[in-house]
C-alpha cells in the first residue's frame, strides 16, 4: 500500500478580531497508508474540525507540510484543490447534509454534475449502482423527508461514495441514529470502503465507534497522539 495523505509538523492558526492568535492544531504528525482504518476522538473545541478541513483539502495548514499522494497540498491553487477534493475525497456528516427538494437519487448523483467523462454521462447508472449496494434501490424517488435516519445516512454515504474516492472522511456519522442503526451504519460503511480500497477516517465522540478502527488517535488542544490500549482499557482512555 502507498501513502495516501502525509501530515508532518502541521498546525493551523487563525487570528482574532483583537489581532490576537488562536492556535488550533499545534504540529500534527500522521500518516495515512490507502486501506487505512482511522478513528480520532476528542473533546468538543479540541481541533477535530478543523483538522477535518485540513485532511478534506477544505483549507491549508498554517505551517509544516501537507501532502496528497506526495503533492503538497500548499502550493496547489484552490481550483486544483477543490478538483482533487471533488474526484478523491468523499464526505459523511452527522447531518447528513442532504438536499431536502431532491430524491434519493438526485442525492446520490449530485457529485457527477462536476465529473467529467464517463462519470458524468453515466451519472444516473452510477447513482442507482451505490443505490442498490446500501439497499436503498427501491427508495430511489423518495425525498429525504420520508426516510428515516438511517435510511438518510445510508444515501449520505451513497454519495460520499458515487466517485470512488480514494479517502472517506466520516464527522460524526453515528452522532444522529440510534445504537442499533449506528451499527449498521458502520458497518455498511466499513465494508463499502473496504471493498474500495479507500481509506476511513472516522471522527466520533463514541468509544464504541472508535474502538472498531486499526489506529485510533486523540486530539487534545491540537496535539494529536495515538491511543494504543486495548478493550475496556482502551475505552476508558478514549471517553476520558
Amino acid at each position: 500500500m502507498g501513502t495516501l495523505l502525509s501530515l508532518r509538523g502541521v498546525t493551523r492558526t487563525v487570528t482574532l478580531v483583537d489581532g490576537s492568535e488562536l492556535h488550533i492544531l499545534r504540529g500534527i504528525d500522521l500518516e495515512l497508508e490507502e486501506g487505512d482504518r482511522v478513528s480520532v476522538v476528542g473533546r468538543s473545541g479540541g481541533g477535530k474540525s478543523t483538522l477535518l478541513n485540513l485532511l478534506g483539502l477544505l483549507d491549508t495548514p498554517s505551517s509544516g507540510d501537507l501532502e496528497f499522494q506526495g503533492a503538497p497540498v500548499r502550493r496547489m491553487s484552490e481550483k486544483r484543490r477543490a478538483r482533487l477534493r471533488g474526484k478523491s475525497v468523499g464526505f459523511v456528516f452527522q447531518q447528513f447534509n442532504l438536499l431536502p427538494e431532491r430524491t434519493a437519487l438526485e442525492n446520490v448523483m449530485t457529485p457527477l454534475y462536476y465529473a467529467a467523462g464517463r462519470d458524468f454521462w453515466q451519472r444516473e447508472r452510477l447513482a442507482r449502482e451505490l443505490l442498490d449496494r446500501v439497499g436503498l434501490a427501491e427508495r430511489a424517488d423518495i425525498l429525504p423527508s420520508r426516510l428515516s435516519g438511517g435510511e438518510q445516512q445510508r444515501i449520505a454515504i451513497a454519495r460520499a461514495l458515487v466517485r470512488r474516492p480514494r479517502l472517506i472522511l466520516a464527522d460524526e456519522p453515528t452522532g444522529a441514529l440510534d445504537v442499533e442503526t449506528g451499527q449498521a451504519v458502520m458497518d455498511l460503511l466499513e465494508e463499502v470502503a473496504r471493498e474500495s480500497g479507500a481509506a476511513l477516517v472516522t471522527i466520533t465522540h463514541d468509544r464504541a465507534v472508535a474502538v472498531r478502527s486499526e489506529r485510533r488517535f486523540r486530539l487534545d488542544t491540537g496535539r494529536l497522539s495515538a491511543v494504543e490500549l486495548e478493550g475496556a482499557e482502551q475505552e476508558e482512555a478514549v471517553s476520558a
